[in-house]
């Protein structure tokens, strides 16, 4: 009897928690069909404006033109930036469509390549306007195989073809240990350009002519005069130009007799000069 009225009380807790569930009378749970609709239609919607935003050949770029250009190829650039403009954006869109455009992207990739002074951009109508403005050319620089254009401040703007020719004459320095050149590249500082300047000017005022400037970038700062007459001058291209000047034109006025025997003149230790 204890037992039959043990298993009436657990029913009834059971019924009064509401535990109990009758398996045939169960609650469906119902799908919000209505707001999932709303929102997978908002988000279709949404998708196919950025497709049509993105891949619209009205908002893209279809002409490209370059102004500034003087000595570089236009070819070379022309096909840089065309390269970029089929590069991929978002994975599946390119950039040469305007809101993907980048123009600081594309500076940094011609200003890299050619190593430019300045980039600047503008678009209009679909046409990309790019206006260079290149470094200025102050000396041939040979490594090797290869000749570069260098600027005063000592950056290798580009390549120079074998035949090429700048239409002004400019200084040749040749590296003799024929060290790998990359356009961006440094081979000299400011201060060593402007030091050499200097000193080719006071040779060209003691009526010394010159053919090529050799540099020897692993030995240190000092660099070698060729000199038409056969022989060649030393000099310390971060010293003091004008003394290291003013005791060549002492050697070769009062110790040199006869040029055609001279074979160096070394200017590159003060006021100990070495003569040969």
């Amino acid at each position: 009897m204890a037992r039959r009225d043990f298993f009436k009380r657990t029913q009834r807790k059971r019924y009064k928690a509401g535990r109990y569930r009758n398996p045939y009378f169960q609650n469906v749970k119902k799908i919000p069909w209505k707001p999932l609709s709303a929102v997978v239609g908002t988000l279709v919607v949404i998708l196919l404006g950025l497709n049509l935003m993105f891949s619209s050949p009205r908002l893209a770029i279809q002409n490209v033109q370059i102004k500034g250009v003087e000595h570089i190829d236009p070819a070379q650039i022309e096909q840089l930036v065309q390269s970029y403009l089929q590069s991929r954006a978002l994975l599946i869109f390119k950039t040469s469509n305007q809101f993907l455009f980048s123009s600081e992207e594309l500076s940094t990739e011609l200003e890299n390549a050619f190593a430019l002074a300045n980039v600047s951009m503008g678009q209009s109508g679909g046409i990309l306007t790019i206006t260079i403005a290149e470094r200025t050319s102050n000396l041939i620089w040979e490594s090797g195989q290869g000749r570069y254009v260098v600027d005063l401040e000592g950056v290798v703007t580009r390549s120079l073809g074998a035949e090429e020719d700048l239409g002004q004459p400019l200084p040749t320095f040749s590296d003799t240990n024929n060290l790998d050149v990359s356009v961006g590249d440094i081979v000299m500082t400011p201060e060593e350009i402007e030091n050499v300047f200097a000193f080719l000017d006071q040779l060209e005022a003691q009526g010394i002519t010159y053919d090529t400037i050799r540099v020897d970038r692993l030995a240190g700062k000092w660099m070698s005069v060729e000199t038409t007459e056969g022989f060649e001058i030393l000099f310390d291209s971060v010293g003091d130009i004008s003394t290291q000047a003013s005791h060549l034109e002492t050697v070769l006025l009062d110790q040199v007799e006869d040029r055609s025997e001279l074979e160096y003149i070394d200017v590159r230790f003060g006021d100990h000069v070495y003569y040969k």
